[in-house]
């Protein structure tokens, strides 16, 4: 499945798999994740362009996701449209907010479905250039600031807009300089007061931390049977505890949130596998799905097709589809 051109608008979804939709921001390796058996659908578009890479898009499914921006590029984004339990890092997410993550940092995030962002991925030399001529400060002591923040800047707005309605349009449409998007964006950035910038509660942050220690587990252990005991003892919380923070975070009990990430990184397995390298059964197996029969109906009922389709479009067809065939509907 293709990323939509420049040329297409953004007037209709489109079906991804999560491998090719992570793909669309180029320079980052990014980890999707479905939180409800919907197809993953959004609408994409993105250019290069003078050495930056642009892309809006808005997405169709309910999402946890993760990545990790390169050493030499930084992102600056804005937040048209997100629902109240949107977030970053455990911070809540809403319209109209900017986004700028620097070099090498990490960064978690959950949207529902009808989010709307731009960003712009830019070298990291360059933004460290427009800020000093900017502040004449140290980017690392302002990065706080940066990060997140309520725009009140319509023309920070305007600049993101503009390339929301320019890439689906015409590919060769100017942009204008990124310069002026950084010097907007930096300027709004610094702009911004403490009540621009969310913040979480103690309690937010607490569901936040224990949220990621029980992934980490899960993650770790994902071939094998996880008990309820050993999954609280991980996450450092009682089970009602775990139960509050998936809910105030993902909308759904730690049991739901296990069984789809197993088959999310199944799909992964199969969508990337080498040709003859991988057999279901073998990711069937390592995501800790023993019943492959029951694992072909849960897929199928989450991806809208059977594992075996999904691993014959990723490779080259072979004499020996090892355990395929052995079961119908593979």
């Amino acid at each position: 499945m293709s990323m939509k051109s420049d040329k297409q608008g953004l007037d209709s979804w489109e079906e991804f798999d999560l491998v090719t939709l992570g793909s669309a921001l180029k320079f980052c390796d990014v980890d999707l994740l479905m939180l409800n058996p919907a197809r993953p659908r959004a609408t994409v578009a993105s250019v290069m362009r003078d050495g930056s890479f642009y892309l809006t898009a808005d997405v169709g499914f309910d999402v946890r996701g993760s990545f990790t921006v390169p050493d030499d590029w930084c992102m600056v984004a804005y937040v048209h449209q997100a629902s109240e339990r949107s977030w970053c890092q455990g911070v809540s997410v809403e319209s109209d907010m900017a986004v700028t993550l620097l070099p090498g940092v990490s960064t978690d995030f959950m949207f529902e479905r009808g989010a709307r962002i731009t960003l712009a991925m830019v070298h990291a030399a360059q933004f460290r250039t427009r800020f000093a001529a900017l502040e004449q400060g140290d980017l690392e002591f302002y990065a706080q600031r940066l990060r997140l923040f309520s725009s009140r800047s319509p023309v920070l707005t305007r600049a993101f807009e503009r390339i929301r309605e320019q890439l689906p349009r015409d590919g060769e449409a100017a942009l204008g300089p990124v310069e002026d998007l950084l010097d907007q964006h930096i300027a709004a950035a610094m702009a911004s007061s403490s009540e621009d910038r969310p913040m979480s509660s103690r309690g937010r942050r607490a569901h936040y931390q224990v949220l990621r220690r029980a992934e980490r587990f899960m993650r770790a252990n994902l071939r094998r049977d996880i008990y309820a005991q050993e999954l609280c003892q991980a996450a450092g919380a009682s089970e009602r505890g775990l139960r509050y923070a998936f809910d105030d975070l993902l909308g759904v009990p730690p049991n739901r949130y296990l069984a789809m990430l197993r088959l999310c990184v199944a799909h992964r397995s199969l969508v990337t596998a080498e040709a003859g390298r991988r057999s279901v059964k073998s990711v069937a197996l390592s995501c800790g799905m023993w019943d492959l029969s029951r694992f072909a109906e849960k897929y199928r009922h989450m991806f809208g097709e059977q594992p075996r389709e999904t691993l014959t479009r990723a490779t080259q067809p072979t004499e020996d589809m090892s355990m395929a065939d052995e079961y119908d509907g593979w």
